[in-house]
């Protein structure tokens, strides 16, 4: 049975490291240590202010299409997922393409704030399954670092005041990395096993930004609410997609949760009933990563060795909306 493959992954991470205890300190906040006590996020990596998506991404891609033993001519298709793109039009995904010298037929971007990277593999998954294509760059980049200088000016300022970091908070957790994947046909059985995603609409609201005619910032991230409503998804969904893989959870060897602070990251292994030690935490030094975390891990991962052929690997994945998913694989 043809099914898609993860041939190479390759990630890249802004240069500069910055500690969530000086944001806080640069917003005037009395309690400077509020990120890392309530999150487990004592730094994030921020890139420069005028860098663009693609400028992140790019380094991400060559190093996948390297690891891919692929020539640039094979890339049937490129999508790009980031919630922050180079610009409304073009797609970034041509940008990124005509960057790397890559020629796809088909060339576009997928959005779906945190989910983005997945909601790409599940295009990238149907087109080769299908037949239709045989190889796609998948490729995503965050800067989330835009959202959390405006929000640290905003309080600096005076326009928002220490009792609304319940709603502001995500902004200081946030961290700017990329990540790309080429995946592929294989019919030897590794590969995408299933993708179950699920969706909780009526809930968008909970987790908002936008930038004004004005150049003003909307920010809105309540994410006690956020991650009650998240949680309970994810608990609908683990029982289906264990039965429609015919695992259990002991027969996980890795799983790759989002990643947005210590607690949700606990609660995702309690739900999904996995190990801490067959998991990955970055949110400790990069922070919420959003779209670019599953590469990230992946890659991060793959360069501790632990992408072992034959192994079971588990993607959970969350995003506004509210959206959740899990992605079964074997490597």
């Amino acid at each position: 049975m043809l099914k898609s493959h993860i041939y190479s992954v390759g990630s890249e991470l802004a240069k500069n490291a910055v500690l969530t205890r000086d944001i806080l300190a640069e917003a005037n906040f009395d309690d400077i240590d509020l990120v890392e006590t309530s999150l487990g996020i004592s730094e994030v990596r921020q890139a420069p202010i005028n860098m663009q998506p693609s400028e992140l991404a790019m380094p991400a891609a060559e190093r996948a299409m390297a690891e891919s033993g692929l020539q640039y001519h094979e890339i049937d298709a490129v999508i790009y997922c980031g919630i922050e793109r180079d610009c409304p039009e073009p797609a970034t995904a041509h940008i990124i393409a005509s960057g790397l010298g890559l020629t796809p037929t088909i060339c576009f971007d997928v959005a779906n704030a945190c989910h983005g990277f997945t909601s790409g593999l599940q295009v990238a998954n149907s087109f080769i399954r299908s037949g239709d294509i045989r190889h796609v760059l998948v490729v995503t980049a965050e800067l989330s670092s835009k959202v959390t200088r405006q929000v640290t000016a905003m309080f600096k300022s005076g326009e928002l005041k220490q009792e609304d970091i319940k709603t502001h908070i995500g902004a200081m957790t946030v961290g700017d990395a990329a990540g790309a994947m080429v995946l592929g046909p294989t019919e030897d059985g590794s590969g995408i096993d299933q993708i179950r995603c699920g969706s909780v609409s009526r809930h968008h609201a909970l987790c908002s930004y936008n930038h004004n005619d004005y150049g003003g910032l909307s920010f809105n991230m309540d994410m006690g609410r956020i991650s009650a409503v998240t949680l309970k998804l994810v608990k609908d969904l683990i029982g289906p997609t264990y039965q429609g893989l015919n695992w259990k959870a002991d027969d996980v060897d890795l799983f790759i949760p989002h990643q947005v602070g210590e607690r949700p990251f606990m609660k995702s292994l309690e739900i999904v009933g996995i190990d801490k030690d067959k998991s990955i935490a970055t949110y400790p030094k990069l922070g919420n990563l959003a779209s670019a975390t599953v590469p990230v891990c992946y890659d991060l991962m793959k360069k501790q060795g632990r992408l072992v052929p034959g192994s079971k690997m588990l993607m959970g994945t969350t995003g506004s909306g509210i959206v959740a998913s899990f992605v079964g694989i074997t490597l």
